[in-house]
């Protein structure tokens, strides 16, 4: 970071900058070229080409306010000033026609001139939210009379938007302007945030109020607006249900509206993604503590109260399939079903999500709400066994469950869920998933995994009689089906929960015996499970013999941290029966140079191996490595052997180990080049 005083050397260069990158995004004196950059078809990024160019001049605007803050709101201030005239003093041209509003200006430069000043509205009012972060925290008192400016203008703005609802009204050239006006609207969402944020930390409850009172004006129509608005009003009431967290809210008629058109089971549903945001902030609503409050006016009884009611309705539907569950079901019925259980479970999935880091009160509230939704979910797992698309969609339901309100279910039932998946995927379900159903039957097998990740490492031992079950399932279920396949991803998921397997439960294999040490005075740990524990080293010793670069980076990282933590390299079964298997995988790993990219980790891998014994490498495993080497004659061999010189140390140790096989793979190129019978290897 450079000294500000060096900044101020730059202060006209960067004014300048500023001002050239404000006039290159605003239609009034860039419209030509701007015009030509793709609004409508998303990238890789889900932006379109336009939505990129506005958000990378907006980072270059940001970065000029981070240091020059004064100049940069001086400059940026007025050009907003001038938009935002424009826009309240449309308000004039609004007429009554048959249908309803339409906004009177048809004149043909009019209409291009109000294209343009809408257009850079837009922009402004997304380059106020980007700047949001700079008027709060450290600077909040500094900088407190320009945020002031700014959020008076948008609180006008607020209470006028909502009352005269441009973005609903008839224009002239409603291709045109119709857009515009609903995408000012969106980027004035976007601006809010910084409304809400100084409001909370001013404390002014009445004009928060307002501001509230005026976006939330939105709401009501959201049953019947486009659906780019529609998830924008969407994201406005999850924003001040998690973030702002207004004690009034519960209590504003608009979202007293939502909350019971959301709960009317005869209303029409909204769109996925919508329902999924409005179910996420009413639950917020109810379970998020309000801040700066004590717990005694939080007023939980009321609010579990409303919560258990919420998710009820959200739920009829789906608790009435359990009686049903057992019955074979009519391909239509079967679909119907499955809808329920898709609508159902992707809006108890994000709720569950959006509190799992949350207080305990607010998690033990929710898993009261949801509690028989999560039985009824566990009863209906056997039925759908053999659906794949539904079993992801539970599996992903549990995961995060188990992930966000494990305790809160507690012991009995997990138990109960967790003998529930072992009793139901067999090999025969696993292989099913695995070679048949494609990538939604992976996925059920890779989440599955994932459960059974997050049970294998919670402490005490609650859980630790499954122990057996979890590695039976990992080394004689899923791990023969995928031995010899690629499977990337299933692979990735089975190596971590037997890294976690054995780093959370290392005891289970390694006793440590307190008499044995005070008796010889060296601590001797006593073997436990040794079949299991050489069989999952095994696994991890195939894996490296593979050409996927990604698993094996993944499962060295694994072996290492075991080593750091745990010294498995200086355990007596590894050191005696696998140390030097390891070491020789490792060496023909670089000499076939088939992994090149992880070259300095498998050096110093194989030195972290070597090192456990010293003697035995040099004057054992290093000879029999080299007689091993085919393409090579004796004579290279013994160059080979004396030119890998005794050193203990790590830079020297893997430096010798890269000009072994650097000189290995010299030798074979050049025994390679000569005629048959030249070399007798």
């Amino acid at each position: 970071t450079l000294n500000p005083k060096i900044y101020l050397m730059y202060e006209d260069a960067l004014v300048l900058l500023l001002t050239e990158v404000l006039n290159r995004i605003q239609f009034r004196y860039n419209q030509a070229q701007l015009e030509e950059l793709d609004d409508e078809t998303l990238d890789d990024d889900q932006q379109t080409e336009w939505q990129r160019y506005l958000r990378q001049s907006l980072e270059v605007v940001a970065k000029v306010m981070e240091l020059l803050p004064t100049h940069a709101f001086s400059t940026l201030f007025p050009v907003l000033q001038d938009n935002l005239e424009v826009y309240l003093g449309l308000q004039q041209f609004v007429v009554t026609s048959g249908t309803g509003h339409r906004l009177n200006i048809t004149a043909e430069n009019d209409c291009r001139r109000l294209h343009c000043s809408l257009r850079d509205l837009s922009s402004l009012l997304q380059a106020v939210g980007r700047l949001a972060e700079y008027f709060i925290g450290d600077m909040f008192a500094a900088r407190f009379n320009d945020a002031l400016t700014v959020v008076e203008r948008l609180v006008k703005v607020t209470l006028y938007g909502s009352q005269i609802k441009l973005y609903n009204i008839e224009t002239a050239v409603p291709s045109v302007l119709k857009p515009d006006l609903i995408d000012l609207w969106v980027s004035y969402i976007y601006s809010n945030p910084l409304v809400w944020q100084i409001f909370c930390k001013l404390g002014m409850n009445h004009l928060s109020h307002l501001v509230v009172l005026g976006s939330l004006t939105m709401c009501p129509p959201l049953f019947q607006v486009q659906e780019k608005l529609l998830l924008s009003a969407c994201h406005l009431l999850v924003s001040l249900a998690t973030t702002v967290r207004p004690v009034f809210l519960i209590s504003i008629p608009a979202v007293q509206k939502v909350f019971n058109r959301i709960t009317d089971t005869s209303a029409q549903r909204l769109p996925d993604k919508a329902q999924v945001l409005v179910c996420r902030a009413l639950s917020n609503v109810l379970l998020l503590p309000w801040p700066n409050l004590p717990e005694s006016e939080q007023q939980w009884a009321v609010r579990s109260t409303n919560h258990t009611s919420l998710i009820s309705a959200l739920t009829r539907d789906y608790r009435q399939l359990k009686s049903n569950a057992i019955l074979p079901q009519r391909k239509v019925q079967l679909e119907d079903t499955k809808v329920i259980i898709h609508q159902t479970l992707s809006v108890l999935e994000d709720i569950v999500e959006s509190i799992s880091g949350e207080s305990t009160k607010s998690r033990q509230i929710c898993y009261q709400s949801l509690q028989e939704s999560v039985q009824v979910s566990l009863a209906l797992f056997p039925a759908f066994i053999h659906q794949s698309d539904v079993t992801d969609e539970m599996l992903s339901f549990f995961l995060t469950l188990f992930q966000g309100l494990r305790v809160q279910m507690g012991v009995p039932f997990t138990e109960q869920i967790i003998q529930t998946f072992l009793n139901m995927f067999t090999r025969e379900q696993l292989a099913e998933s695995i070679l048949h159903e494609g990538s939604t039957g992976c996925r059920v097998v890779e989440k599955f995994l994932k459960i059974l990740q997050v049970v294998v490492q919670e402490p005490g031992q609650v859980f630790k009689p499954f122990l057996p079950s979890v590695i039976s399932l990992c080394m004689e279920q899923v791990y023969p089906i995928i031995a010899e396949r690629s499977s990337p991803d299933v692979k990735a998921e089975l190596f971590e929960l037997l890294f976690r397997v054995l780093h959370h439960n290392w005891r289970y294999f390694f006793k440590s015996s307190v008499l044995a040490s005070v008796q010889r005075g060296v601590a001797e740990e006593q073997m436990e499970n040794e079949a299991q524990f050489s069989a999952i080293m095994q696994a991890f010793g195939q894996s490296f013999l593979q050409p996927d670069i990604h698993l094996f980076k993944q499962n060295l990282f694994y072996l290492e941290t075991l080593n750091t933590k745990q010294k498995l390299y200086h355990k007596k079964i590894f050191r005696t029966t696998m140390l030097f298997q390891f070491v020789n995988v490792l060496l023909q790993v670089l000499v076939h140079k088939s992994h090149d990219l992880l070259q300095e980790e498998i050096g110093i891998a194989t030195y972290n191996m070597a090192s456990v014994d010293f003697d035995g490498f040099y004057s054992a495993f290093l000879p029999e490595f080299l007689a091993s080497c085919d393409g090579v004659d004796s004579n290279q061999k013994n160059v080979l052997g004396r030119n890998f010189k005794m050193d203990r140390d790590l830079p020297s140790f893997t430096q010798n180990v890269h000009r072994l096989v650097n000189d290995l793979r010299y030798y074979r190129l050049c025994n390679d080049s000569l005629p048959p019978g030249t070399v007798k290897l």
